[in-house]
Formats: C-alpha cells, structure tokens, sequence
C-alpha cells in the first residue's frame, strides 16, 4: 500500500478517467490551438478591397489568406459578386482543374495578392 502512494504512484496505478474530465480535457486541448484573427491596418484593409475589386472588374484571379478558428487557409479565385459584409468567390483548384463556388466574409480576409499571371504580364486574359 505504501509504495502507491509514493511519487504519483496513487494515480498512476488507477487509469480510470471520468467522462468529465476527459472532455474537459479534450476541450482545453482544442480550445488552446485556436488562433486569434489578425488584426489589420487601413492601409491593408484598403490594398484587400482594391484587390477584390480589380478581381471582380476584370475577371482576374486573387490569392486570398483567410482567417479560421483553428488554422489560416489559402485560396485562389475569382471575385463574381459582392455584397453587404461578404463576397462570391469562384474558386480554382490549381491540381485538379475543377471549379467551385464559395461565399466569404469581408473580416475573414486577412490578406489579399493578385495571381503571378496577373502582375507579371499586365491585364492580359489567362
């Protein structure tokens, strides 16, 4: 009986864990991977809308990083449409050529770049 209670050795010879505590445990793990959204400056938020709408004007794809919970993605596209707060963004699977559609959130971009093909050779189509 001594030798259990001896240096954690109570806990280590019980491997019972109650529901409780294991979702707690599963929850302070998740909760402490979140990332917190990027804060940006007029300018940046500026330079992002200016890259939205030469996308939309001109029918140009866009790299845009954006903002999750738990990770940052990235996605290239072409903004369709606009409107109060979020914009329609047609996506381009580089690997597999096909195509979908997606709406984001204004507040979710954190960055925004013209595609290579774009600022390299000027406004010509693709």
């Amino acid at each position: 009986m001594s030798k259990k209670l001896e240096l954690n050795g109570l806990w280590e010879s019980s491997r019972m864990m109650l529901p409780q505590h294991k979702e707690a445990a599963i929850r302070k793990r998740k909760e402490s991977q979140r990332i917190l959204r990027p804060i940006r400056d007029e300018q940046e938020i500026q330079n992002i809308s200016a890259v939205l709408s030469l996308s939309q004007m001109y029918k140009k794809p866009v790299v845009l990083k954006l903002y999750e919970e738990f990770k940052t993605r990235s996605v290239t596209g072409i903004v369709v449409r606009s409107k109060h707060g979020e914009f329609r963004l047609d996506i381009i699977e580089t690997s597999s050529g096909e195509g979908d559609w997606e709406w984001i959130a204004y507040r979710d971009v954190f960055k925004a770049e013209l595609c290579d093909e774009w600022t390299e050779n000027g406004m010509v189509d693709l």
